[in-house]
């Protein structure tokens, strides 16, 4: 069929692997249609190197999806919401794929009992002293389908069910779990798909 697309190349890139075209509809991002076809925004502005940046797409705009097999319908359109930084500090773990492992958050560096602020105002849905290897972590659920995780934490201040402001002091940078260095691990997800906090953070 027209939209199947087994062999193509772009100016700028020899060869892609067999993929579709995505026309955009009204109302999707490439926020949203990343999590459709399961792929990270950053693998798909890859490969579109026309794409300048992924808040410019625009309704009507053909996007190659590496890896897809037909287009799907892209039911829930994604209404990007800003955050502040939970910490400031230096990125020592980056989202994305790096080998064989996907980062699903970022690793910010910060002196141990350094204040963790909620990234957005919210409500806690989840609370542990000991979870996995992520140590004492604390889980927020936001307006518009978004939900942040801090974990690492040294102390926890807040409880499941507790309604948060944008701000709000809800922990401290501690090296809890499985870590050698204080930091924080933050993540931010739209559903149950993982975004790049960095995208997503203000200056």
């Amino acid at each position: 069929m027209w939209y199947i697309v087994l062999i193509i190349a772009a100016a700028g890139c020899a060869s892609m692997r067999p993929g579709i075209y995505h026309t955009v509809s009204d109302g999707e991002t490439l926020w949203s249609i990343a999590g459709v076809y399961g792929l990270e925004v950053e693998e798909i502005t890859e490969i579109n190197r026309r794409i300048e940046s992924p808040e410019k797409i625009r309704t009507g705009d053909r996007i190659y999806i590496p890896g897809a097999r037909y287009p799907k319908s892209v039911k829930r359109a994604e209404e990007k919401k800003d955050f502040i930084w939970p910490v400031r500090g230096e990125i020592i773990k980056e989202f994305g794929r790096h080998g064989n492992k996907r980062h699903l958050g970022i690793g910010i560096k910060a002196q141990e009992g350094t204040p963790v602020v909620a990234a957005a105002g919210g409500r806690v849905v989840f609370v542990s002293e000991a979870f996995q290897a992520y140590g004492k972590t604390i889980l927020l659920e936001h307006p518009g389908g978004y939900t942040t995780v801090y974990a690492h934490n040294r102390e926890i201040f807040v409880e499941e069910g507790a309604e948060v402001e944008e701000g709000q002091k809800i922990a401290e940078v501690g090296m809890t779990g499985r870590t050698s260095q204080p930091h924080l691990y933050f993540e931010i997800r739209f559903g149950e798909d993982a975004r790049n906090p960095l995208h997503y953070l203000g200056s």
